[in-house]
């Protein structure tokens, strides 16, 4: 019965923190985790760009001695992937306990997988027009008399092979579904995967919606 009691610690810490998916196993004065730790890829030179969708999770086991189970918590233990000298291709980097980052009273036992693969490609800029997305449609005996959307235009980075196949960037969709009058939305861009605005990501997108038959607006600038 002394056992149960004194691991009732242990006990009550896995239900807590279930949800983040580890196991506690104890053994002699330790308890042993599991965990999915998220990788962190630091030192990027700035000109070059992970692509091809790297390792997200690093799969380590700690364990924890009993004064620190109490106030243990998953998410202080992290992995730091460090690619300062890591040029553009694809490459293979060692991970090991060095690269996981944990409080006092928390070792690391095992960390895979053992090395992790990266490509790295070299980021370009390019200036891509925005095509503004619409879903739905307005109610009846309306219609979108006009699409508008703010900037035109926007600055992205990312790898050269991806950039320099595009001229446009759409829009997440706006819906008008059952809409009577025009609407105005802040939305962000359906970028491809590793490109990214130099600046603000968001636009304005501006559905004007008439009844039908009802003149739309004149762009502003047209002959009267």
């Amino acid at each position: 019965m002394s056992w149960l009691v004194g691991d009732w610690a242990l006990k009550l810490l896995a239900v807590a923190i279930a949800a983040t998916v580890w196991a506690v196993v104890v053994t002699g004065d330790r308890g042993l985790v599991s965990l999915a730790v998220p990788i962190e890829y630091v030192g990027l030179d700035r000109d070059l760009v992970l692509t091809d969708a790297p390792r997200e999770t690093a799969d380590v086991e700690v364990a924890v001695a009993r004064w620190a189970v109490s106030r243990f918590r998953p998410d202080a233990v992290r992995v730091r992937v460090d690619l300062t000298a890591a040029g553009e291709g694809e490459g293979l980097v060692a991970l090991s306990s060095g690269n996981v980052q944990t409080p006092v009273g928390i070792r690391v036992r095992r960390v895979a997988p053992a090395r992790l693969r990266v490509h790295l490609a070299r980021v370009s800029e390019a200036t891509l027009r925005i095509v503004p997305v619409v879903r739905g449609t307005p109610a009846a005996g309306h219609r979108v008399a006009g699409i508008r959307v703010d900037p035109i235009a926007v600055q992205v980075k990312g790898p050269r092979s991806t950039i320099e196949t595009r001229d446009t960037v759409q829009t997440a969709p706006v819906d008008v579904a059952g809409r009577r009058s025009s609407v105005t939305r802040s939305v962000g861009l359906a970028l491809p995967d590793a490109v990214s605005p130099v600046n603000d990501g968001k636009v304005q997108v501006t559905v004007d919606i008439r009844a039908a038959g009802a003149a739309s607006l004149q762009p502003e600038g047209s002959p009267r």
